[in-house]
C-alpha cells in the first residue's frame, strides 16, 4: 500500500523573490536556495545561508524543524535531492529553487519520505514528469502524484538507518581515495 505525497504532507512552494538577493549582515532573515541541499537526507548547509532585509509577510515558506526540501530543477537521477531540516530554525526562507513538504500524517517520518525521495526508483519517476528542456523542473502537482510506500514506522526507521550508514560509508571511502591521492602526489613533491 502506498500514499501520494498530497495525502501525508503540505506541499509549499518556496518565496520567490522579485529582485536579486542583496547579502546584509544585518538583516531579519536567511535564504534557503537549492545548493544548500547536499547528497543525503541529512545533508544540508545552513551555515552559509545569505541573510536579507526580508520585507514580505512571514509566510508557510519559512522552514520548521522536520520540513522536507527537495530541489525543484535538476538533470539526471539524484539531482532532484531531498533532505530534513533538522534544526529548529525561525528566520529561515526557502527560495522558490525549493520545495518544501511539510508532513501532516504522523504515520510517516520525515527521514523515510526524503530518503524514498533520494532513491533512484523515486528519481526515475521524477525524471518521467519534468517538464524544460535546457533547465528540467518538476512542478509541484506532479510531485504531489507520487506515491510514497506505507510502511510502519520500526520499517521506516530502518530504512533511514541504513540509507544513513550507507551514506556514512560512502564519505568514509571518498576520504580513503583523497587520502591516497595525497599519498601519491607527495611522493613526486618529494622527488
Amino acid at each position: 500500500m502506498s500514499n501520494k505525497l498530497t495525502e501525508i504532507a503540505n506541499l509549499i512552494l518556496g518565496f520567490t523573490f522579485r529582485e536579486a538577493l542583496i547579502q546584509n549582515p544585518h538583516g531579519n532573515a536567511r535564504v534557503f536556495q537549492a545548493k544548500n541541499i547536499g547528497n543525503n537526507i541529512n545533508d544540508i548547509n545552513l551555515n552559509n545561508l545569505i541573510r536579507i532585509s526580508f520585507s514580505g509577510s512571514y509566510g508557510n515558506y519559512f522552514l520548521k524543524k522536520n520540513d522536507i526540501v527537495i530541489t525543484l530543477r535538476g538533470i539526471g537521477i539524484g539531482s532532484f535531492r531531498a533532505a530534513v531540516i533538522n534544526d529548529n530554525i525561525n528566520d529561515t526562507v526557502a527560495a522558490s529553487s525549493v520545495l518544501i513538504i511539510r508532513i501532516i500524517n504522523r504515520s510517516y517520518l520525515p527521514e523515510y519520505v526524503a530518503a524514498y525521495l533520494n532513491s533512484t526508483r523515486c528519481q526515475k519517476n521524477i525524471l518521467e514528469t519534468v517538464a524544460g528542456s535546457y533547465i528540467p523542473t518538476i512542478s509541484k502537482k506532479n510531485i504531489g502524484e507520487i506515491k510514497i510506500p506505507k510502511l510502519d514506522q520500526e520499517n521506516q526507521d530502518l530504512i533511514v538507518k541504513l540509507v544513513d550508514n550507507l551514506n556514512q560509508q560512502s564519505k568514509i571511502c571518498e576520504k580513503r581515495i583523497r587520502l591516497q591521492k595525497n599519498i601519491a602526489n607527495s611522493i613526486f613533491e618529494n622527488l
